[in-house]
């Protein structure tokens, strides 16, 4: 049987997307602060798009549903909503006394938070 996973048949819009955040060099429309473009996966501040309503929700990859993230913050929004991860995040960020974490499992993370 094939498989349906909307990442493998959306591939040529979600590079296509990758281009036009990259160049654009916006920060994480996540957290607010810079990305690093130049890091490569997996460190947890390298470049990832987020679909605002996610792919799993009925959403597409388009530029309209897209945002530039760090694969942390993209990581821990999952599919909540854009608004939740920003809190969340923030939330996170302030626990840690405004500092980065250095790894996206330096911060507490608990099933009951989902």
């Amino acid at each position: 049987m094939a498989s349906t996973n909307p990442r493998w048949k959306n591939g040529y819009r979600r590079r296509q997307e990758q281009r036009r955040w990259r160049a654009s060099g916006a920060p994480c429309y996540i957290c607010g602060r810079p990305i690093d473009y130049s890091l490569k996966s997996p460190d947890p501040w390298s470049f990832v798009i987020d679909e605002t309503l996610p792919l799993a929700r009925g959403g597409r990859v388009c530029h309209s549903n897209s945002g530039p993230a760090h694969r942390w913050c993209n990581g821990l929004k999952g599919t909540h909503s854009l608004e939740w991860a920003r809190n969340e995040v923030a939330k996170r960020l302030q626990a840690g006394s405004g500092t980065i974490p250095t790894k996206a499992t330096s911060l507490r993370f608990e099933s009951s938070d989902w």
